[in-house]
């Protein structure tokens, strides 16, 4: 990210095996549902959008293979700009899951960067396994806004975790590109004028101690 507009971004997915991390991108961007999909097959997806504000913005999706190697995790965590943490309701080891590439995620990037948390299935109510004062517990320790939905349900509630991803990777793009031209300016030489002002200066600062 580093035109000075904001205007392309990387987001990776991450979850267990069957918790919606291929039905939440594909609703997403299609607004359809699909049930039935490889859990194993990682994807990854370029999706144009039209921003609020009348920009386009490309984003790439990676929505990551279940299986993938510790070296994998790192590398997809290093790649990406903002992170959808998904698990499912009715499931615990998935919602533990979460826990394990937040610790990962907090090693390598710190406590600061965009970041959404998803509890799916939510229309599983008489499955549900991991309650609401859970979910919101494990927010609260991601630092980050929790979107309990559906997925198969609709697309509101994916459009909006979206949304405010989206909100918090423009946000960050504006601090980088600040910070960016802070030190850009702190680098840049000194003008001749200013320079010659600064010798003028001590010139008439040694002339008017010479009087005395």
């Amino acid at each position: 990210m580093s035109q000075k507009k904001f205007t392309n971004a990387k987001i990776v997915i991450f979850g267990a095996s069957g918790v919606g991390k291929t039905a939440f991108a594909v609703r997403y961007i299609t607004r359809r549902y699909i049930g039935d999909y490889d859990r194993n097959k990682e994807m990854l997806y370029t999706y144009k959008m039209t921003s609020p504000r009348d920009e386009v913005v490309t984003l790439e999706i990676l929505d990551t293979a279940p299986e993938c190697s510790p070296d994998d995790t790192e590398k997809n965590l290093k790649w990406a700009d903002g992170y959808v943490m998904m698990y499912s309701v009715t499931d615990t080891p998935s919602f533990h899951e979460v826990k394990r590439f937040k610790d990962i995620l907090f090693r390598l990037k710190g406590n600061e960067r965009p970041m959404v948390l998803i509890a799916n299935k939510l229309d599983l109510r008489d499955a549900r396994a991991v309650s609401e004062a859970e979910s919101t517990s494990l927010a609260h320790s991601l630092e980050c806004p929790l979107f309990e939905l559906s997925v198969a349900d609709g697309y509101q509630g994916v459009a909006d975790a979206m949304e405010e991803l989206i909100v918090q990777l423009r946000r960050d793009f504006v601090k980088c590109q600040s910070a960016a031209n802070v030190s850009s300016n702190a680098d840049k030489p000194r003008s001749k004028l200013y320079n010659m002002k600064k010798v003028l200066k001590k010139r008439i600062g040694r002339s008017h101690s010479d009087t005395f």
